[in-house]
């Protein structure tokens, strides 16, 4: 059986390097995208892509190169973010548009680019990742919260447009996992923040990992256009 070929969106972060850990033994094909630091070596099932998401031209190269090394892209997992958080009224326009271009503009036209891919292969598993900031807000966090909440509208969108090619579009809304941006938390504020989680813990990577390979396996062809709120009991 071919093995099906997950790109990866920011690969090198916390939680995108635990992911990688997660997928590497496993029968798929990685193209992991970073954006200045990979931190993988190539191999055989294995290669990484140098892209900025923001920027059409090269993302379009990006998803060419995949599609010519694999031969086809199953699942998109795009997991690429940037948090520049300040009180709204004192954010700098400069931060805001950084903040939407990563986490809003970015996702868009990966997937712009994977989708007659996908298409053509009438099949797909289009994954945003959001946050749980995106439904509950956070102070200090607009243009974070608000770009992870665009992301929302996006999915609902795309699942309608895709449904018919067996393309299924599906966020997940993270809670406060322990790796990744919680290490720009102080030690002390992330253990408030335990305290609101009805599991009292954070998340770890596995969790996520098991979630994604849930919807991208056949079984799932009828979960689309759904947030699934991964946040033991903060906010359902």
């Amino acid at each position: 059986m071919t093995a099906k070929t997950i790109l990866l969106i920011g690969s090198s972060g916390g939680l995108g390097s635990e992911l990688v850990k997660y997928y590497k033994d496993k029968n798929y094909n990685l193209a992991l995208h970073y954006h200045q630091h990979p931190n993988m070596e190539p191999s055989d099932r294995i290669k990484t892509y140098q892209a900025d998401i923001t920027i059409e031209s090269e993302v379009s190269r990006m998803i060419t190169q995949v599609k010519t090394d694999f031969g086809r892209i199953d699942v998109v997992i795009h997991n690429a973010g940037v948090s520049k958080n300040s009180i709204s009224w004192k954010l700098n326009v400069n931060d805001w548009n950084e903040t939407i271009a990563v986490n809003l503009t970015g996702p868009f036209l990966v997937t712009k680019f994977v989708t007659p891919i996908m298409r053509s292969q009438n099949f797909g598993r289009i994954i945003f990742m959001s946050s749980v900031v995106a439904q509950t807000g956070f102070v200090g966090t607009a243009a974070y919260a608000a770009s992870k909440a665009g992301l929302l509208g996006l999915t609902k969108t795309l699942a309608k447009e895709l449904a018919n090619k067996n393309i299924t579009v599906n966020a997940i809304a993270l809670g406060y996992f322990n790796v990744g941006m919680i290490h720009d938390v102080p030690a002390e504020m992330q253990e408030e923040l335990k305290k609101k989680i009805p599991m009292a813990t954070l998340g770890s990577p596995q969790q996520l990992a098991a979630l994604i390979e849930y919807i991208s396996s056949e079984q799932a062809n009828y979960l689309t256009g759904q947030t699934l709120n991964l946040n033991g009991g903060l906010h359902s």
